[in-house]
């Protein structure tokens, strides 16, 4: 599965008044957050590169740039 690390900025004044924590919490369900700057109104996180349109989508996101995307396979399966 592609990965990729995101730079996500949060709209303040959105319409429907989504603040950062809610943002933060719907991007953790579909990826990992890494760092959540309340004064820049940032968020980092890795998500699924196929998650990004949706992340891209919410309402209150104003931008999304993948900062790194690479492949993360599939975990060794263990011996029988």
């Amino acid at each position: 599965m592609w990965m990729s690390d995101c730079l996500i900025v949060v709209d303040q004044k959105n319409e429907d008044l989504n603040t950062i924590t809610d943002l933060a919490a719907a991007v953790g369900e579909v990826g990992t957050i890494r760092n959540v700057d309340r004064d820049e109104h940032v968020i980092l996180a890795t998500v699924p590169s196929h998650e990004i349109p949706v992340v891209t989508r919410m309402a209150g996101v104003s931008y999304v740039r993948c900062v790194f995307s690479y492949y993360c396979g599939q975990p060794p399966r263990r011996a029988a």
